[in-house]
């Protein structure tokens, strides 16, 4: 009513709800695709008797641009761009949203995904110096915060490295733990890097190791 019928392109969930995943605890994730910048929908968290509802707007020129771009966060970021169940779409985008994304990871090359998972460990790089500087410092605080960001980009890396497109970040976290793809070593490493029971001398030196 507020914008006119031709501005909202569609509307769709993602996340657990769209891949049948979903829980009594799942938030419900949802995609507003709009006509263009002019149309603002203010993205907004809301909860709806107990479900938790993350409303994102987009523009659908800049949602096509985003899915035919492999960056460092794709391996998070793709599960979004090819399941959508679909609440309003009466032009057929997220069918054209799944195929933009599926032609541009087929057709990228293997300097394109290491390209990305380079920015990725740069950054892991930097976590792991302030973790080492925090925890001889016996700032705690600082060297877990650390020891979680490093955590998540090493997740990142290995999914760009093995093209493997993850559901959320426990899925990453859990799969990165399990995975043999990355060398001898590097699962059981990165479990104690995880396990919150461990001191955080023995979390730092197997970031290290990940790394």
């Amino acid at each position: 009513d507020r914008h006119g019928p031709a501005a909202i392109v569609a509307v769709g969930v993602h996340g657990p709800v769209a891949r049948g995943e979903d829980g009594e605890a799942s938030d419900l994730d949802l995609a507003v695709v709009t006509a263009g910048p002019e149309v603002a929908v203010p993205d907004r968290y809301l909860r709806h008797r107990d479900t938790v509802v993350d409303l994102g707007s987009i523009p659908a020129d800049a949602y096509l641009e985003e899915a035919s771009h492999i960056g460092p966060a794709w391996p998070l970021a793709a599960d979004q761009y090819v399941n959508h169940l679909a609440i309003h779409d009466p032009g057929g985008f997220f069918h054209k949203l799944k195929h933009v994304h599926e032609a541009a990871v087929e057709e990228a090359g293997a300097e394109v995904f290491a390209a990305a998972a380079g920015f990725d460990l740069v950054q892991l790089l930097s976590w792991e110096a302030t973790a080492q500087a925090a925890e001889l410092a016996g700032d705690v605080a600082t060297t877990l915060v650390a020891v979680k960001e490093s955590a998540v980009l090493a997740a990142l890396v290995v999914g760009l490295h093995t093209r493997t497109a993850y559901r959320n970040l426990a899925h990453a976290l859990h799969a990165t733990a399990a995975t043999g793809a990355a060398g001898p070593g590097f699962a059981e490493a990165y479990r104690r890097l995880l396990d919150p029971t461990a001191e955080p001398a023995v979390q730092v030196l197997a970031l290290g190791r990940v790394r």
